[in-house]
């Protein structure tokens, strides 16, 4: 080490000779504008095998540098100077990844036990898919830094038609009720419209055009009555569940949609029946039909969020009670007791199994769409029956290998592809120079065996470096919340006898 100098100095020197450094430019510019009198803490990651999520091959031996939420350098630096006040990490033999995104998530107003579970398991992150105002609160308190928790891309309320699955969402039965619902989502500072499944193609249209005259992006459920190629004509910016793909992706896709718009209102009234028509879909797939939709979704920038971990569970039928599931004591009673409620009949055997091959369906689909070039961003649905918040991201990233992602694929579906998805990548998803402080350090490669995301050593969240203590801490902290939160949620649409949220 050369001899200490002061911050100024440091960062000056950084500038200078970052070598090995990504975008030196804007290092300058970050040492340029740096306070020499600021206290902002300065942390020097050492020695780990850098995976920056851009694709690029790993880097073994390299260093971060972190001012505050700021990547200030990233390279190799064999002469790093000694500074009084930074904090110097020896991480050889560790993993360095983006933090991580889960790109559906509901709940974050249960906010001492859903956002610090997100943390402490490296979501970094979130895109919360239903903007409830306490969520609003919880995110400015969480920028102010008062409260731990993950960044959130925020929805407005779910936009739904009559009579609406989920209590407590907003329902139009008109052009003018939804336009209304747009602007309305606009003014109290939604980052994107939710669409629901029993909106009409009139009030969807309506939705779809308001959200441009707004400037916002419409994303969710595509409508249960609008084949998904209509959806991704008016714009719509992410599939939520993998939602119409198989129906859509058929050579019977008219008269599917045809038998659809002639039944009932609410597909959960018949939902054994759609998921019959869905296994004809599956049957019927035409590649061509595919095809032309995967191209039609690249052009159009549409993005694939398939939570596939809410659909393998909804894959058995019943929502699957394990009470000896040890993450349950992170959660609230309340949430413990509705999970292991069956909300509707247990399914035969035989539907089981038409459930359990319509999942392997949408499998080989997902694995289809990564192929012809799709856009896709993890997603759990966390919230939905063991879904569990922080914890089921690194399932989704295994089920999504298990479609057909490679380890670098599925990683990026939860770092640049998302950062991307929400228009965030100017700051986040990859371990770039001037990115924000947001990253994973693992014990093992997540590029040998995805599932070694769950190795989790360390986590910087915002620039605080939350080591193996931290954590444990903060687990112990959410535990004893568990016992005494009970946020107000709107639970009686949540669970296996509705659509996913």
């Amino acid at each position: 080490m050369v001899p200490e100098m002061d911050r100024a100095e440091f960062l000056s020197w950084l500038a200078r000779g970052a070598v090995g450094a990504v975008a030196g430019g804007l290092l300058a510019q970050s040492a340029a504008s740096a306070d020499p009198g600021a206290s902002a803490p300065i942390t020097v990651l050492s020695g780990a095998t850098v995976i920056d999520g851009t694709g690029s091959p790993p880097m073994p031996d390299t260093t971060i540098v972190l001012a505050a939420d700021r990547i200030l350098a990233v390279g190799r630096y064999p002469d790093l100077p000694g500074l009084p006040a930074v904090r110097t990490l020896n991480l050889a033999g560790k993993f360095v990844i983006p933090g991580l995104w889960d790109m559906h998530t509901h709940m974050a107003q249960a906010e001492h036990t859903f956002p610090p579970l997100h943390v402490v398991h490296g979501v970094t992150g979130i895109r919360e898919m239903w903007g409830f105002p306490e969520i609003h609160d919880l995110r400015r308190r969480i920028e102010q830094g008062t409260v731990l928790g993950p960044r959130i891309v925020l929805a407005s309320s779910i936009i739904d038609g009559p009579p609406g699955i989920w209590p407590g969402s907003t329902v139009v039965s008109t052009e003018d009720e939804a336009r209304a619902a747009v602007r309305r989502s606009k003014h109290e500072g939604a980052d994107f419209v939710k669409v629901y499944s029993l909106l009409t193609r009139e009030t969807f249209t309506a939705i779809a055009d308001e959200s441009r005259r707004a400037g916002l992006p419409f994303a969710g459920h595509v409508p249960h009555r609008i084949p998904v190629a209509e959806a991704v004509e008016l714009g719509q910016h992410t599939i939520e569940h993998l939602y119409g793909m198989l129906l859509s992706t058929s050579s019977r896709t008219p008269e599917f949609y045809a038998e659809i718009n002639a039944g009932p209102v609410d597909p959960n009234a018949q939902r054994a029946d759609r998921a019959r028509m869905e296994r004809a879909a599956a049957d019927s797939h035409s590649p061509e039909v595919a095809a032309a939709l995967f191209d039609l979704m690249i052009r159009r920038g549409v993005w694939q969020s398939p939570t596939l971990v809410v659909l393998e569970r909804l894959a058995t039928g019943v929502a699957p009670g394990r009470p000896d599931d040890e993450r349950l004591r992170y959660l609230p009673d309340f949430l413990r007791q509705f999970w292991q409620q069956r909300t509707g009949p247990e399914p035969d055997a035989a539907e089981v199994t038409m459930l359990r091959r319509n999942f392997d369906s949408r499998l080989e689909l997902l694995g289809a769409m990564n192929a012809a070039g799709v856009g896709i961003v993890a997603g759990t649905d966390a919230g939905n029956p063991f879904v569990f918040p922080g914890f089921s991201l690194h399932e989704e990233l295994e089920f999504l290998v298990r479609a057909g992602l490679s380890p670098m694929q599925a990683l990026q579906s939860a770092t640049r592809n998302a950062a991307r998805c929400a228009g965030l990548d100017a700051v986040s998803g990859t371990v770039e120079v001037g990115k924000h402080a947001d990253l994973v350090v693992l014990d093992s490669d997540p590029l040998a065996d995805i599932g070694n995301t769950r190795r989790i050593h360390a986590v910087v969240c915002r620039g605080r470096y939350l080591d193996p203590a931290d954590r444990e801490r903060i687990l112990r902290e959410v535990e004893a919340a568990a016992q005494i939160e009970y946020p107000a949620l709107p639970t009686g649409g949540l669970g296996f006898g509705s659509c996913c949220g």
